[in-house]
C-alpha cells in the first residue's frame, strides 16, 4: 500500500513538473515578443543612473564602461560607495575619465539606516540624484549600448519598477560553470513569469520614478527588507503599481568562482526568497532532480525499472535545456552536463539549507532575513566632480 501511494505521488509530481517546464520553455521564449508589445512608453525623460560599488568584480572594465556607452539622449551617471578610497573606487575613476563627455559623479554613502547593504550604499545618490527617473545597476552587469531605451519603454503609466533578467556569461572555472548554469535556469522561469504578467523584484538592473518611491514612502519603506529589490516591489504594488522584467535580458558577468562561495551566495538567497515569497515551498517542482526521484518512484506503475526512469527523466530534462539555451544564444559547453549535475545538488542542499536557519552572511556581516533595520546612523554623503 505504501509503495503504491509513493508510485501515485511520484506520477503527480512528474507531471505537474514537466508540464511546467513545457511552460516555461514556450513562455520563455515568447516573453521578449510578448513584452515587447506591452513596452508602450515612447517618452525618453533624462535618467540618473546609479551604479553601488564595493569591490572589482569579473569583467569589471566591460561592466562600469557599458553605462557611459549607452545610446540615450540625457543621463548622468553617479557612482556611490561606502569607502573613502577602495580599488573598485580607482578602477571606477579610470574608467569615468576615459569618457569626459558624459556627466559623472562620485558619491560617499556611508549610512546604516537599512538592513541592506546596497540600500544603504544607494540613499545618498537617491538624494543627489538631478533626475525623477533613476537606474540602479550593479557593478557585475554588463549592458549593449540599447538597454537603456529598452527599459525606458516599458516604464508605462500603471509600471513602478522596471527590472532586467540577468544572463550568466563568461564562467571561469567548473564552480563557476554550476552557477551560470543556476543563473541561467533561474532566468529561463522569470522569463516566463515575465510572459504571464507577472513581475518580481530582481535588483541586478531597476528603473523607476523617484516620485513614485516617495509616494510608496520613500527609502524608509525599504529599510527593514534585507531583500530591497523585494521591498521596492511590494512598496510600488501598494500604491497600485506593477512590476515588469524588461523585454531585453542584461549580462552578468561570472568570472572565477570557488564551490565555497557559489553556496554560500544561493544558500544566502535561498534564505532571503524563504523570508519574502511564500512560494519557496514549490521550488523543487521546477528542479529536475525532485522530478528523476519522482520518475523513479512511478516507475513501477509503468514496467519501468526505477533506475531507467531516473536517468531518462534527469537527461531528458538536461537535453530540453540545452535546447532552450541554444535557442536563446546562452553559453553551452562540454562542461555543461558537469555543471548541470553539481547544479542540482547545490541547488537543492542551498534550498534545504533555507529551511534550517534566519541569518545569512553578507558583506562580511551577518544578518537576520526577518529582523528590522539596524540602528540608525547618521548618513553622510560627499561629492566629487570627475
Amino acid at each position: 500500500m505504501v509503495a503504491t501511494v509513493l508510485s501515485f505521488a511520484g506520477a503527480i509530481w512528474l507531471c505537474v513538473a514537466l508540464a511546467l517546464l513545457l511552460t516555461t520553455f514556450v513562455c520563455g521564449l515568447a516573453q521578449p515578443y510578448i513584452q515587447r508589445r506591452r513596452a508602450s512608453a515612447t517618452a525618453r525623460p533624462p535618467v540618473s543612473a546609479i551604479l553601488p560599488i564595493k569591490h572589482v568584480d569579473p569583467g569589471f572594465d566591460v561592466t562600469q564602461g557599458s553605462i557611459f556607452t549607452q545610446d540615450y539622449p540625457d543621463f548622468e551617471i553617479l557612482i556611490s560607495a561606502a569607502e573613502v578610497d577602495s580599488p573598485a573606487l580607482a578602477a571606477a575613476r579610470r574608467i569615468a575619465a576615459k569618457h569626459p563627455s558624459r556627466p559623472c559623479r562620485f558619491i560617499h554613502s556611508s549610512g546604516a539606516f537599512a538592513i541592506s547593504p546596497k540600500l544603504n550604499n544607494i540613499a545618498a545618490p537617491l538624494v543627489e540624484a538631478r533626475h525623477d527617473v533613476v537606474m540602479t545597476k550593479d557593478s557585475n552587469i554588463a549592458l549593449d549600448p540599447d538597454v537603456m531605451t529598452a527599459f525606458l519603454q516599458n516604464l508605462t503609466s500603471d509600471v513602478g519598477l522596471v527590472v532586467g533578467v540577468p544572463v550568466a556569461v563568461r564562467p571561469e572555472g567548473f564552480a563557476a560553470r554550476i552557477e551560470a548554469s543556476l543563473l541561467n535556469a533561474h532566468a529561463r522561469l522569470l522569463l516566463s513569469a515575465s510572459a504571464l504578467g507577472l513581475g518580481f523584484g530582481v535588483g541586478k538592473v531597476m528603473v523607476f520614478r523617484r516620485g513614485d518611491l516617495e509616494r510608496a514612502g520613500g527609502v524608509k519603506a525599504m529599510s527593514r527588507n534585507l531583500a530591497e529589490d523585494t521591498a521596492l516591489s511590494m512598496a510600488m504594488a501598494r500604491i497600485g503599481l506593477k512590476t515588469v522584467f524588461a523585454h531585453r535580458t542584461i549580462r552578468q558577468e561570472v568570472g572565477a568562482r570557488s564551490l565555497k562561495a557559489v553556496f554560500q551566495r544561493q544558500a544566502r538567497w535561498a534564505v532571503i526568497r524563504r523570508a519574502n515569497e511564500l512560494s519557496y515551498a514549490l521550488e523543487p517542482l521546477a528542479s529536475p532532480l525532485p522530478a528523476a526521484i519522482a520518475a523513479a518512484l512511478a516507475a513501477p506503475l509503468f514496467g519501468w525499472p526505477a533506475p531507467a526512469a531516473f536517468g531518462v527523466t534527469l537527461g531528458g530534462w538536461f537535453c530540453a535545456e540545452t535546447a532552450f539555451a541554444a535557442a536563446k544564444g546562452w553559453e553551452i559547453s562540454l562542461w555543461s552536463p558537469l555543471a548541470y549535475l553539481g547544479r542540482e545538488a547545490l541547488a537543492l542542499s542551498a534550498w534545504l539549507r533555507g529551511w534550517t536557519t534566519h541569518e545569512v552572511i553578507w558583506a562580511s556581516h551577518k544578518f537576520d532575513a526577518r529582523s528590522g533595520a539596524l540602528a540608525p546612523r547618521q548618513n553622510r554623503s560627499s561629492r566629487e566632480q570627475v
